[in-house]
């Protein structure tokens, strides 16, 4: 019975990892402002 709560256990662990991971990228990607170019991108004229 130990062996499976440690499993569970590490499984948790690992389930939180990511998602705090997850929370911190999505954080970061809304809060950040976005790089602006330095000249503007034109379409090439055929």
């Amino acid at each position: 019975m130990g062996t499976l709560l440690g499993l569970l256990g590490v499984v948790a662990f690992v389930v939180g990892v990511v998602g705090l991971s997850a929370a911190v990228t999505f954080a970061v990607v809304k809060l950040t402002p976005p790089k602006r170019p330095d000249a503007p991108v034109t379409e090439p004229s055929e």
